[in-house]
């Protein structure tokens, strides 16, 4: 059996790889994999085989069934147990033809009738002895002791088989997570001809992680550059050894899945009707949209227009000297980091061990390591991936949400490389020492970050806020709702102190609020999805006090109809010395404002009307029951009567009331019409 060796592993950041194999082949033969169990599904679903001569072709592959031990013995009458083996399979097979070289070198050829035993004494004392009983080919019966027989074949094939898969099934199930598949490779006639077979699939695996490192020297720090090296952390948990194997690193996000393919699938059926399987429907998917800033294309064209000017203005400034760099350490890692990357030996010793090419593939990006790897099996390694000098500056970041004293030690990085840059985590070194470690995020060509790696303690922030709500400044009259505006200023002051002796650049992150917008701050802002960012200059031992005016526009709304008139002309004489109105609507605020007068003098009778209606009634009801409890007497008569008087004059009065109060309710529908269509048609925006 040939070996396929491992030529190149392609590793994803979803949990699969694609693994590229090849060997030689001369002839027919096979080829032999093996994987775990759960990796059989990916395996079959993916494997691909090639026979790259001309002649030869693969004829087919083969594997391990998804069964259990059991399973697959079901389909065998043999079943041998660990102990008294032999005798248990000669039970098993009486009536085979058998062939025996007994004592040493007599051939004896014949049927199996059975097994008995015997006991027979010897100097130990009794012993038991079990012995062939064997049917001669000349008919007759002997019996042969086991310890006489040296050779028994067994002359049946089928017989042969069974024993032989028996013995392979048990072989098999003692590796209980392993299945081989075997490749069958046929030569076409040519078997002199060595050929090449190139055999690929994919199986889960680790994802690959990447990790930095960010050197900077303080010259460097003068310049706005550092040292960016890049490392991925790949493990093998293969079966194989990798040997100077090509390796690719892919970042992104393709679609995978695990397919139940290895292990059978039965389905119920019924008796008469055929099933009908339902194909698979193809599913809609939405189209995105990103959520990045858009700007008007009249804004582009004067940012771009800019941009030009400005870039013009600095290739014709006077080049500014540079100032000279330290006195270079003994050691290479020291001088590198003092002398500057680009004259220093660390930067050339890195990159000739750094050996990446990238290819954008789309929705992808894959890393190619130029220099071949080895992995030995079930080990990891530490691959370089990246040496690449970058834009970087240190800034101080200042954010209350974070930290209410101090602002954090940031690097503002930027990927000028021509990679696309995994997430990963960071380990900072600044003048030959640790500044921190840091996160850095995906990160797409061309992208700036912020690295956070520390807190700077040396720069110590306060943080006030003070609110004000100021008079009205306009009004807006609509569907019968005045709305009166007013502005509620926010003053906010940060005061910042650097004890440093050193000049520091500070991004303030100032928090956005609901409505609020920057009136007034001494530099303009720069703009995020959660904060107003502005960047602040730190002289040496200095303290400085940052103040942001922010302002938001409220109102307060009133329903016209719950006006007096007094509060009501009182507003239109204050709208006016506010000049909020002009004199047409001042008018129409005043009749409207006398038609609610009215409105009230109406509704003022009517409840007047209505009191004394209601006291009537009372009245009434007394006296129904001072009549019902009266006597014949003459006395009592006589006070019925002017019960009875006094009732026929309220009933007088009742019926009057009632229509004094209708007569009122249409009065004040009326006007109730007159005031809805003049605040209708009153529109103050």
């Amino acid at each position: 059996m040939s070996k396929l060796k491992v030529n190149r592993v392609i590793m994803f950041k979803h949990g699969v790889s694609y693994f590229i194999l090849d060997g030689k082949m001369k002839g027919s033969g096979t080829f032999e994999l093996e994987f775990k169990i759960k990796e059989m599904n990916d395996i079959l679903k993916s494997l691909f085989v090639l026979d790259t001569s001309e002649k030869g072709y693969i004829s087919s592959i083969s594997y391990d069934a998804a069964l259990e031990t059991s399973q697959l013995l079901e389909s065998v009458m043999l079943d041998i147990p660990d102990t008294d083996s032999f005798s248990s399979l000669v039970t098993q097979i009486k009536g085979a033809q058998v062939n025996l070289v007994v004592g040493g070198s007599e051939k004896v050829t014949g049927t199996i009738m059975g097994l008995e035993s015997r006991e027979r004494l010897n100097k130990e004392g009794k012993i038991s002895e079990k012995m062939l009983i064997l049917m001669k080919d000349d008919g007759i019966l002997t019996k042969i002791p086991f310890v006489e027989i040296g050779t028994f074949e067994i002359v049946n094939e089928d017989l042969k088989k069974d024993l032989k898969f028996f013995l392979d099934t048990i072989i098999a199930g003692k590796k209980k997570d392993a299945k081989k598949i075997v490749i069958n490779c046929e030569s076409g006639g040519d078997n002199a001809t060595e050929r090449a077979i190139i055999v690929s699939y994919i199986r889960e695996s680790p994802i690959w992680k990447t990790s930095y490192r960010l050197i900077m020297s303080k010259q460097q720090a003068l310049e706005n550059k550092c040292l960016l090296s890049g490392w991925c952390m790949v493990e093998n948990t293969t079966n194989n050894d990798w040997e100077d194997i090509e390796l690719s690193l892919v970042a992104g996000m393709p679609v995978s899945f695990v397919y139940d393919f290895f292990r059978p699938i039965f389905i119920d059926r019924p008796v008469i009707n055929p099933p009908r399987v339902l194909s698979a429907k193809p599913a809609e998917i939405e189209e995105g949209f990103g959520v990045d800033d858009f700007i008007d294309y009249d804004e582009a064209e004067k940012m771009a227009f800019e941009r030009s000017s400005l870039k013009k203005a600095k290739m014709m400034a006077p080049a500014k000297p540079m100032a000279a760099p330290p006195p270079a350490p003994s050691s290479v890692l020291r001088g590198a980091i003092a002398g500057g990357l680009n004259s220093g030996d660390l930067s050339t010793k890195l990159k000739q061990q750094t050996q990446t090419t990238a290819k954008d593939l789309g929705e992808l990006f894959e890393y190619n390591i130029s220099n071949l790897v080895t992995i030995k099996r079930k080990n990891s390694a530490l691959v370089p991936i990246l040496t690449e000098e970058i834009k970087a500056k240190k800034i101080l970041m200042y954010n209350i949400n974070e930290n209410e004293k101090n602002p954090n030690a940031c690097l503002e990085i930027t990927n000028n490389t021509n990679l696309t840059l995994e997430r990963g985590p960071c380990t900072i070194i600044y003048d030959n020492n640790l500044a921190g470690e840091a996160i850095v995020p995906f990160l797409n060509k061309g992208d700036t970050r912020l690295l956070n790696y520390a807190v700077e303690q040396a720069v110590i922030v306060e943080h006030e806020e003070k609110s004000k709500s100021q008079n009205v400044h306009r009004i807006q009259i609509s569907s019968s709702y005045c709305y009166e505006y007013y502005y509620t200023d926010l003053h906010t002051t940060y005061k910042i102190k650097n004890k440093k002796s050193e000049d520091k650049e500070l991004y303030l992150d100032h928090p956005k609020k609901s409505g609020y917008i920057i009136e007034e701050s001494a530099t303009k802002p720069e703009e995020t999805p959660n904060y107003w960012r502005f960047t602040l200059k730190l002289k040496p031992n200095a303290a400085i006090s940052f103040k942001i005016h922010e302002r938001k526009e409220n109102y307060t709304s009133y329903y016209i109809y719950n006006y007096s008139k007094d509060d009501l002309l009182e507003k239109v004489a204050f709208y006016i010395k506010k000049q909020f109105i002009d004199e047409s609507v001042e008018q129409q605020l005043k009749a409207i404002g006398e038609l609610i007068g009215t409105k009230q003098d109406l509704e003022s009778k009517k409840s007047k009307l209505e009191n004394e209606k209601y006291e009537m009634t009372e009245e009434q009801s007394r006296l129904r029951e001072n009549i019902s409890v009266l006597k014949d007497s003459t006395q009592e008569a006589k006070l019925r009567e002017k019960y009875v008087a006094k009732f026929s004059a309220q009933e007088t009065r009742f019926e009057s009331i009632s229509k004094e109060i209708k007569k009122l309710e249409d009065e004040l529908k009326k006007i109730d019409l007159k005031i809805n269509e003049q605040i209708t048609h009153l529109k103050v925006k």
